[in-house]
Order: C-alpha cells, then structure tokens, then sequence
C-alpha cells in the first residue's frame, strides 16, 4: 500500500472526497449505506456521542473559573465519535501522537488558506522541483503521518477479521475486498485497501477538523454575545431541566437552540470556498455562463451564507431561523454542508455533534470572557477553514 497521499493529475484520485466518476460513485453508495448500517442516524449514535460529552465535559472541568483556550480541545473528541463507527476505536485526549498530528493538521489548514498557495495550484510541478517549497514537506509529513494511522488500523482489522461478524465500518469494506472479483472496481485486491485507506483519511481529515472549528466559533459566540447564551440556557433549563443530559429528542421543543446553532454554522462560514471539484467533460451553461469541459470549480460560501440575501448577513442573530410564532424554519440558502450529490457524508453525524456538544456544555457552564467586559474578538485566521484567532474564556458551573 503507497505511503502518502499524492495528487497527480495523471492518476486517478482515491478515496471518496476527491475522487469522481465511477470510483466515486462505488465508495460514496458503499460508505454511505455501510454508515448507516453502523449507527449513523440511529440511537446507537447518540448514545456513542454523549458517552464522549461526558468525558469531554469531566476533562474541560479541570479548568473550572482558570482562563481556557478552546482551541484544539473539540478536535479528539468530535473524532472519536466517527471513529468507533469506522475502526471501533477511540483516542485518549492525551495522545502525544494525535495531539501532534492534529495540531500540524490545523496549521496547514490555515497556510492552505495564504494567497500565495495558489501557485501550488497554478503550478504544481514545482514540488519537483523546490520540495520545500511552501512548505509542501510539511504538508507530506502529516500526510504520511495520518496515512501511517490509517495502514496501521487496517492492518490490526485484517488480522482479527472474522467475516461473518463484522465489528465496524473498516471490516465490512475488507469483507467487501475480499469477495471482489471485477479488477475494474475500486475494491478490488491491493487498489480496494489503497481505496479504504484513503476513505479513512478523509474522514479523518474531515472528522477532526470541521465540526470542531464550528464548535469553537460556538464558544466564542457565546461569550460574545451573552444575551443569546441567556436565552438558550432558559429555553433548556424549562425543557430539559437540570436533572438529566439533553437529548436528541428534545430537538424539536428548542427552536431557539436550533435556531443559534443555524446561525452558528451561517455566520461562521467555517469552509469559505468548500472543496473544488470537476465539471463534466463537456462544456455546460448555467444562467447563461458556459463552463468549460474539465473545469475546476469552487462555490463561494461566503456569499451564499453571508451575502445580499440575508439582508444583514455580517450580523449575529439567531431569530431570523425563527417564524413569527417562535417555531424554527429551515431556509435553502443554509447550505454549510454543500448540496447535491457531493453533500457531505458526515452531515447527519456533524449535527448530532454540534446539537449534543453544544447544548451539553451550555447546560452545565457559565461562559464568560477572560476579562470581564472585553469578548472575545470575531477575528479569524483564513485558510481552507476559518479559525478563529486564539481567545480565552471562563468556565464557571452552573448552580
């Protein structure tokens, strides 16, 4: 199985995110189903997740009233509730090599995001020729480094296989290789595990980076906008109470804790330009534009989810998800997890999260600013997601 990850343009991609065509439509129909046969969107799922709140909110305890910075702190936990569903496992939240990982995974989140990457785009053979250039080593570094998980995992799966009780979402795809006889598919042999590992890593890659930033900026909202935070907290302290930990059922009766969450994902605008993809391989017209065949294409979010159609889009305010009987109404412009046949796999996973992290934290902390009266800045570092600029909050519990 090949090391890294590597995108040349005379190969096909691998894997479920950047892949196309007929190796994309295998791996995302198997993912999918193989997903959901595993837990997602089902109670197993939930209980999963709020086994990990709870550990979460033990270990955020420990800074009880001290100056917390939430940054790195969502990426294990909200990667641990994929990954029992995919490899039946989870990460220790001291892990020195995910810790590690994750974090040089971030920063190159954020120098993906630098205007001069785009030569890299522009002119990718460069590499070649300056292998440090831009730091593109780095980038192969934490490549390998997540792909070395990735084999390693697989690896343990192939030599504790039983095909007739599959444990997780990584042995049902071996068991899917090892009955695979058609060389052209995407499971087939050596090129079905290149395929797994790759899928993994996308998840992965996804899994530890994009829900947790979401839940970040949440934090920072919170602390910045405490009337909002108010407003959620009595909307659960009359429908959950204190006595237990919200549940998904509760949903439907907080419209107002749905509608912040909404606006969370709007106004945060985590993936400003979401992942580029390929048009057809023959010219199309769309409102009288014609993109050419074999096009790169990149959706701006920012104007999708922040632009002229939501009147003060650059303006926190969570009741524009809310009718005029206070109930909560979806919109078709909130489109944070894309549309159409490259909609995010996770999504269904990514809002359980944010709904039971969320609403968890909120239930049993007071978040204030480190400095009384100074909220945290709305400022951000660009990249291929936006972080927000490093902020300290006080956790206080709740009497």
């Amino acid at each position: 199985m090949k090391e890294e990850r590597m995108v040349d343009q005379d190969k096909e991609m691998q894997g479920v995110l950047l892949s196309d065509g007929k190796i994309w439509a295998e791996q995302r129909r198997f993912t999918l189903r193989t997903l959901r046969d595993f837990g997602f969107g089902k109670s197993s799922m939930e209980e999963m997740i709020n086994e990990e709140v709870g550990l979460f909110k033990e270990e955020i305890s420990k800074s009880e009233g001290e100056p917390f910075d939430f940054s790195y702190k969502f990426n294990l936990p909200i990667l641990n509730a994929l990954w029992r569903v995919t490899v039946g496992q989870r990460f220790e939240y001291d892990n020195p090599t995910l810790i590690s990982i994750i974090r040089k995974l971030t920063d190159l989140f954020k120098r993906a995001g630098e205007p001069s990457n785009i030569l890299l785009v522009l002119f990718p053979w460069t590499t070649k020729i300056y292998p440090k250039f831009l730091d593109r080593d780095v980038a192969l570094e934490v490549n390998h480094d997540i792909m070395g998980l990735m084999k390693k995992s697989i690896k343990e799966h192939e030599e504790s296989l039983d095909p007739n009780e599959p444990r997780d979402f990584t042995d049902k795809v071996l068991i899917e290789i090892a009955r695979t006889t058609d060389p052209t598919s995407s499971y087939y042999g050596e090129a079905g595990k290149e395929h797994l590992a790759n899928t993994l890593m996308d998840m992965f890659i996804a899994g530890s980076e994009t829900t947790s930033t979401t839940l970040t900026w949440a934090m920072l909202y919170m602390a910045r906008y405490p009337a909002v935070l108010q407003k959620v907290v009595e909307e659960l302290d009359r429908v959950v109470g204190r006595g237990r930990a919200p549940s998904l059922r509760d949903r439907p009766d907080l419209p107002y804790t749905e509608a912040v969450l909404m606006e969370i994902q709007r106004y945060a605008n985590i993936v400003p330009t979401g992942v580029s993809h390929m048009s057809p391989n023959h010219d199309i017209t769309v409102n009288g534009l014609t993109i050419p065949a074999n096009t790169h294409v990149m959706p701006l979010f920012v104007e999708l989810l922040k632009g002229d159609y939501w009147g003060d889009g650059t303006t926190f305010r969570p009741e524009r998800f809310l009718d005029v009987e206070g109930k909560c109404k979806k919109d078709e412009h909130l489109i944070p997890f894309s549309i159409g046949r490259r909609q995010c796999l996770g999504e269904t996973l990514a809002k359980t999260e944010l709904f039971l992290f969320f609403t968890a934290i909120v239930q049993q902390f007071t978040i204030l600013p480190e400095v009384e009266g100074q909220p945290p800045s709305e400022e951000y570092t660009n990249g291929i997601t936006i972080l927000p600029k490093p902020y300290k909050v006080r956790l206080t519990t709740r009497v």
